[in-house]
């Protein structure tokens, strides 16, 4: 919960007709109303995501809403990112949206932060801030927003999407885990944007509506949130897992599942590895990327099985075969690779996931 602190909050007369569904339910009422048009909350990236975080966030009241984005709108921006029209081509996102949302609720002060974040300005904008929606997609920035949130102790609302599937975690909240815990910096993970992995604008909606929600809930005082999970979404099977973190003795925390965590291993230990034929012939190297990918560079005895092939029962079958082998799994990006480490842990086959 933020500061309650409401006594001199007021509402016109007209935010009373506004958010009169608002003030019936119990979660919420008049108080709850107050805090939500007492909250700062800062939105980087105006794009995909941050769009309809920043549309609900001021349709449901929330008095400040920041927008930091350098981009310009274009056409190919207009099949997910909402508050745009052909009109606003060309023109800077943060002018635009803050345009629309002012259309959509007057009484929300609309900030605009018209550059990327980086390690100069980042300070200087987050400190004015109780909670901050990171909408962006690519890793610097990502651990840009975690370091800085963990220096000035604020709340950061983590999100990322890929074609179907959508992942949203609330980190950094109450002392709890930090973006860098999920994805340690020394992984030299590679950044997948929707120009390079394509995106359904479906799943940038849903998530971003997601995000709208929990920074409701955060302000609110609802205790049903996600912190300590990475909730996964995925529309295509219309699913949703969460994925527990644990601390741990030594005041780091572990990726697991309920009865097992992920194992990892390097790049260059496991070519070193498969130098051994014993070492080959009790192993197994899955490359999950797609055949384009695969085709520029991959591992001496490695299989391509393509990680939308896990769709079909046949591939798992095929996998159970070798039950008595270890299979390494690699792909470039994390979050696949523990896909399919999930399905392998759930048909009981050994498994390592190789890190770049």
């Amino acid at each position: 919960m933020l500061d309650p602190k409401t006594k001199t909050i007021d509402f016109y007369n007209q935010e009373y007709i506004l958010y009169a569904k608002h003030f019936i339910i119990d979660n919420i009422q008049l108080e709850g109303q107050k805090r939500l048009k007492k909250a700062k909350i800062l939105i980087i990236g105006a794009g995909g995501i941050g769009c309809p975080a920043m549309l609900y966030s001021a349709a449901c009241g929330v008095g400040y809403i920041g927008i930091a984005d350098s981009d310009l709108v274009s056409i190919s921006n207009l099949n997910r990112q909402i508050l745009y029209s052909y009109s606003d081509l060309n023109k800077s996102k943060v002018e635009c949206a803050k345009k629309r949302l002012k259309s959509i609720n007057s009484y929300c002060k609309i900030i605009i932060h018209r550059y990327k974040i980086d390690t100069k300005n980042a300070s200087e904008i987050i400190q004015y801030y109780d909670i901050i929606i990171d909408a962006t997609d690519n890793f610097n920035a990502r651990y840009i927003i975690d370091i800085y949130c963990n220096k000035l102790h604020k709340i950061h609302l983590y999100a990322a999407v890929d074609k179907f599937e959508g992942h949203i975690s609330i980190l950094n909240y109450k002392n709890n885990i930090r973006y860098r815990d999920i994805y340690p910096k020394e992984r030299n993970l590679i950044s997948n944007t929707c120009n390079s992995e394509g995106i359904l604008g479906v799943t940038t909606g849903h998530i971003g509506v997601i995000q709208a929600a929990e920074v409701a809930k955060i302000i609110l005082g609802i205790k049903k949130n996600i912190h300590n999970n990475l909730s996964i979404y995925n529309l295509l099977n219309t699913s949703m897992k969460h994925k527990k973190f644990y601390f741990t003795s030594t005041h780091n925390y572990k990726y697991v599942k309920e009865r097992s965590c992920y194992k990892f291993v390097s790049r260059k230990q496991t070519e070193k590895y498969f130098q051994n034929k014993i070492f080959r012939k009790n192993t197994i190297i899955l490359d999950i990327r797609y055949q384009y990918e695969f085709s520029e560079y991959f591992f001496k005895y490695a299989i391509n099985i393509p990680i939308d092939k896990f769709k079909i029962n046949k591939t798992v079958f095929f996998l159970k075969k070798y039950i008595k082998k270890t299979v390494f799994i690699y792909c470039n990006t994390q979050y696949r690779s523990t896909i399919i480490s999930n399905i392998c842990q759930n048909n009981n086959i050994p498994n390592y996931i190789i890190e770049n």
